[in-house]
């Protein structure tokens, strides 16, 4: 079972990309930022033997309501199983509690690489592309929206389950006990 959790600005020198083996310094100014203003740098995804086999990592934008990718991968033989879609959920679940609005990311068109996902996982988590091909935007508050509107529509369902039921009019048109006839 792997498990989400919040990045400190301490742990950044020891999560190296298994693609380049780069890893982002204490030093970083984009990490420094973020970790003051949010508490935390990024999100990581721990496997159960303890391994990190995905990782998240955000700086704040210049527009305080961005936040944008700076690192973002997930390790080879980890992909296609949900583990990017779980990344960018907590990361904007994050976001959106210190009331960040947009999270921005540099799309990758050719070879993978930590500081540009590839454009077409962008698009599957639900980033749109901007005027700038390589640029691409993911509206938190919609984002959210989206999750919060599950969990009303089910407690609605939920609602009208207890609801008594009005019995249907009766067939042919009979009401109180009368039938029209045409």
């Amino acid at each position: 079972m792997s498990r989400l959790s919040m990045v400190r600005l301490a742990e950044l020198p020891g999560l190296p990309c298994p693609y380049c083996g780069r890893s982002v310094g204490t030093d970083a100014a984009w990490a420094a930022s973020a970790a003051t203003l949010w508490g935390w740098c990024g999100v990581k995804l721990t496997a159960t033997a303890g391994r990190v086999d995905g990782l998240l990592l955000l700086g704040p934008d210049e527009d305080s309501g961005r936040a944008v990718v700076k690192v973002m991968w997930v390790r080879p033989g980890c992909t296609g199983a949900g583990y990017g879609r779980q990344l960018v959920q907590a990361a904007a679940a994050g976001l959106v509690s210190r009331r960040v609005r947009e999270l921005v990311a540099t799309g990758s068109r050719q070879q993978v690489r930590c500081e540009a996902p590839p454009r077409e996982f962008l698009r599957e988590v639900g980033f749109t592309r901007s005027i700038d091909d390589r640029l691409w935007h993911l509206e938190l508050d919609r984002a959210v929206v989206g999750e919060r509107s599950g969990v009303r529509s089910a407690l609605e369902r939920l609602v009208q389950s207890l609801r008594p039921v009005t019995p249907p009019n009766p067939a042919g048109g009979a009401i109180s006990g009368r039938v029209n006839r045409s």
